[in-house]
């Protein structure tokens, strides 16, 4: 067992929030905002201060300082834009009129007023009495994109236009906060940089300041955005600087991180039975509980369908357990994080703060590389309690080369910062995907430009569009209309969707290619499922290999899905449900009765044209889903049977998922499937944004290995 030490932060003397005296980097961060608006300078700021260090109010801070300031703030999990908002509303003191505007699926269904459209709510949630609007980067795609408007139905103003006002409205949120880049991947760093440049070119006279939060830094994040020529400015190197030049009085110490004890446990995670070895060393938490019955705890694992079975096993101990991930009720997160025990996966792993009623005493979690490893240590332990009783214990199930290089150190006490280092150190390099960047390069500033050309009346003389070519080409490295080209050849091979969706997906193609809805040929192979074992929040969406490997499924049609939505649903949540059924391509519709003993194999058997595409990006038709269970094969093959025209954009190579994952140490969670030739060979299939991320690194390595 380690010792954590605990984290102390000093103050200074100097006005902050309310009556809160700051952090140095908080001091720090403040001045400089200042400084750039009042230069009118459209600056990046990047602040690495650890978690539970204050950047929240870092980056809000300056609202409090001037009125007239907006902020805009993008999160990449939903819960931790609750968690933000949360924050904010108790902690940050704003004007009696002011308020916040919380931009998510769920929260905009509970305010949409009657017969208002979503492009018309956002509308009224963008004014000047919204200081702050926290939201997920999914937003600001259909924003700038246009894509909040249907062209059959309202019709399009080239002066302006409803599609258009929002967009300009984010415009005057001069300070803008992306936060915890780590979470995302490389296809989606690549569009949020593209935002940034975007803001900056469409508002070159404005005055802007970028908030990247994270103590986890990606470096292909700093390289875009140093390729936006916009200057970066490190808080940390700032506060060193500031301190010793300063020399600011020390107003007190407050601790922002406790002392914890932590258990490092040997597991082999490509085995996926974390959960089970969990059950097996309960005793020791069994133990820590008897000493301490009032503890509550948190669980994170990374697989949905091991927190479902760890939680249910749990249940059965006797133990009251709440349960958020991708499948549970969003709309009762609070509720299942506020139970003595709640098992979640990755979407409470950044900036929830488990203080008050959903405090955690003891934290349970596995961990597949650094960052989540930190990142879920810092589910525990935030702030300071005022009784240090029951004290904290946190168990991490890491890789058996990871733990021996942990205990081998043979201490008993570490900072942080110390363990940070080991650990970072000891993990093994997965595949980042950094050749998707130049490969890619900047579709969405390419699609902007076109999109923008329509709002100017002087074109040629734009300075708005002459920037967004200058910064596309800065950025990638290859001049404009080379990306021009590249993006017209992928429009016209219709390919273009998944690189300019933030999720991968290609559900709004009818509109970028001027298609009729039921023209569109293309989706993710995903279910709607009707899950009879959730009877609270049954209606899901999710991947189609989880939920027929896992679970006993009997298919249905899209009507009789939609008969349980409204005989189980109603009022704007029934509508909503019942809108996506109609609009959203998946690959079909099932009812989940149950859990399935062993987990069926799948696979997807290929045309016999496959063979000539392999190692291509393209867009291909006739591909089958295939079982080894035989009442699912069979549903199956009537279900393929049964569907129109449809393609899939895909990218094929001729070895195994198993040989293919070693070869190009994918990770753990990327989205290949196993897929049969004509000929009964083993190869690999990947689709939308997963198959440009593979192409990209393929092309790379491929000439290393044939």
């Amino acid at each position: 067992m380690i010792r954590l030490l605990e984290e102390r932060g000093k103050t200074y003397d100097l006005p902050f929030v309310g009556n809160l005296r700051p952090y140095a980097h908080q001091a720090v961060q403040l001045n400089l905002v200042e400084r750039a608006l009042k230069e009118n300078r459209q600056v990046v700021l990047w602040n690495r201060a650890r978690t539970g260090g204050g950047k929240t109010l870092a980056n809000y801070g300056y609202l409090t300082r001037d009125a007239r300031v907006r902020a805009l703030g993008v999160y990449p999990v939903n819960e931790l834009v609750k968690d933000q908002f949360q924050s904010l509303q108790t902690g940050l003191p704003l004007g009696i009129w002011d308020e916040i505007s919380l931009w998510t699926a769920e929260e905009l269904r509970k305010s949409r007023l009657p017969g208002e459209t979503k492009l018309e709510q956002l509308q009224r949630l963008s004014t000047q009495y919204h200081r702050a609007i926290l939201t997920n980067p999914d937003h600001l795609v259909l924003v700038a994109q246009e894509r909040l408007y249907s062209p059959r139905k309202e019709g399009y103003d080239s002066r302006l236009g409803k599609a258009v006002e929002v967009f300009y409205r984010l415009g005057e949120y001069v300070l803008q906060a992306f936060d915890e880049f780590h979470l995302y991947n490389i296809a989606q760093v690549n569009v949020l940089a593209q935002w940034i440049a975007l803001m900056a070119a469409s508002f070159p006279e404005k005055g802007m300041v970028f908030l990247l939060s994270s103590a986890t830094p990606r470096p292909e994040v700093l390289r875009l955005i140093e390729g936006t020529g916009l200057p970066i400015w490190n808080v940390q190197e700032e506060t060193r600087r500031w301190l010793e030049e300063e020399k600011p009085s020390v107003c007190g110490e407050r601790i922002f991180l406790e002392p914890a004890h932590l258990h490092v446990v040997s597991a082999y995670l490509p085995a996926w039975n974390t959960s089970e070895r969990i059950l097996t060393n309960w005793g020791d938490i069994e133990a820590y509980l008897s000493e301490w019955p009032k503890a509550k705890g948190l669980i994170i694992l990374d697989s949905i369908h091991e927190a479902q079975q760890l939680a249910a096993a749990l249940r059965e101990k006797g133990y009251d357990v709440g349960e958020v991930h991708g499948l549970s009720d969003r709309s009762r997160s609070r509720e299942a994080l506020a139970k003595p025990i709640t098992v979640a996966t990755a979407t409470v792993e950044v900036g929830v703060d488990f203080q008050g009623e959903i405090r955690k005493d003891f934290l349970v979690f596995e961990a597949r590389n650094a960052g989540s490893f930190m990142q879920r240590l810092g589910r525990i332990g935030r702030g300071s309690r005022s009784n240090p009783e029951p004290p904290l214990h946190v168990w991490a199930y890491v890789p058996g080369h990871v733990a021996n290089q942990i205990q081998d150190r043979g201490d008993t006490e570490m900072t942080r910062a110390e363990l940070e280092e080991v650990v970072t150190g000891a993990y093994r390099y997965y595949q980042d995907f950094s050749p998707y960047i130049e490969k890619v390069g900047g579709m969405n500033l390419v699609h902007g430009y076109y999109l923008q050309k329509k709002h100017h009346v002087d074109r040629e003389q734009s300075p708005a569009l002459k920037q967004i070519r200058i910064l596309a080409e800065r950025m990638y490295g290859l001049g404009f209309e080379e990306q021009n080209r590249r993006y017209r050849e992928w429009k016209r091979e219709k390919l273009l969707e998944p690189v300019l969706n933030f999720r991968g997906q290609n559900n709004l193609e009818f509109q970028l290619y001027g298609w009729d809805e039921e023209e569109a040929e293309t989706f993710y192979p995903d279910l709607w499922f009707w899950d009879e074992t959730a009877p609270d929040f049954p209606l899901k969406r999710y991947d189609c290999h989880f939920v027929l490997r896992r679970r006993r499924v009997r298919f249905v049609d899209q009507e009789a899905m939609k008969r349980r939505v409204k005989e189980h649903l109603s009022g704007p949540e029934r509508e909503e449900y019942l809108e996506a059924l109609s609009r959203d391509r998946v690959l079909g519709y099932a009812v989940a009765m149950g859990v399935r003993d062993k987990p069926a194999k799948l696979v997807w058997r290929l045309p016999v044209k496959a063979g000539r595409c392999a190692e291509q990006l393209v867009r291909l038709d006739r591909l089958r889903l295939e079982s080894d269970d035989s009442g699912l094969n069979e549903q199956l093959n009537l279900l393929f049977q049964s569907m129109g025209r449809t393609s899939w954009i895909v990218y094929i190579i001729k070895r195994s998922v198993g040989e293919l994952t070693d070869l190009l140490r994918l990770p753990p969670m990327f989205r290949l499937y196993p897929a049969k030739s004509r000929q009964g060979a083993d190869w690999s299939i990947a689709f939308n944004s997963e198959a440009f991320q593979l192409w990209s690194v393929w092309e790379t390595v491929r000439s290393e290995v044939l």
